[in-house]
């Protein structure tokens, strides 16, 4: 015999399932879309803690950084970077590594700006290069160092209150209260 109790719990048990599915599928509010105005776009931005962000083209690494925190900012097309610890990749497989406070970079290209207790080692160890800012243009392979800059290449030393050079180190240039030094001397 079939107990009619049971069955209609189940029956009622699908009704209310059945009700529950519908009103996910079906139910809220329907979305709108919100007119800014003319020549005003809106964008979402995106934050992101403790990540991973790199850049490569044709295959080859160019930069990678581990952030405490990303912002991204769609309008602007930038990221703001906080926490930084990275890497630069250089063409004789070696790298430069990256610390800084804070940073940014722009979502379109493989430029980057970092600040605050900057400091970059060379892999290889033969270089350290410490200042207040550091940018880099990738196309260029410039970097340009600002604010209390000193550089260690091999047994050579500078400071200056700027410094442009690349990223294999090959020619510097200084402006400000620069010094250069070769050993003790």
């Amino acid at each position: 015999m079939i107990n009619k109790k049971a069955v209609a719990a189940i029956c009622g048990g699908l009704v209310v399932a059945g009700g529950i599915i519908s009103w996910l599928l079906y139910g809220g509010e329907v979305s709108t879309n919100v007119d800014f105005g003319n020549d005003i776009k809106g964008k979402i931005n995106a934050s992101l803690k403790d990540s991973v962000i790199q850049r490569e083209k044709d295959g080859v690494k160019l930069w990678e950084f581990k952030v405490g925190e990303v912002v991204n900012d769609k309008l602007t097309g930038t990221a703001s970077l906080k926490n930084i610890s990275g890497k630069l990749y250089r063409e004789d497989n070696t790298y430069w590594e990256l610390y800084a406070d804070a940073g940014s970079l722009k979502l379109d290209s493989n430029d980057f700006i970092l600040e605050g207790n900057v400091k970059a080692v060379l892999s290889d160890g033969t270089g350290l290069l410490t200042m207040d800012k550091i940018y880099w243009e990738h196309k260029a392979d410039k970097i340009i160092a600002e604010g209390k800059v000193k550089l260690r290449k091999d047994d050579w030393s500078a400071s200056a209150d700027k410094l442009t050079t690349t990223s294999a180190l090959k020619a510097v240039a200084m402006q400000g209260q620069a010094m250069v030094k070769k050993g003790d001397e």
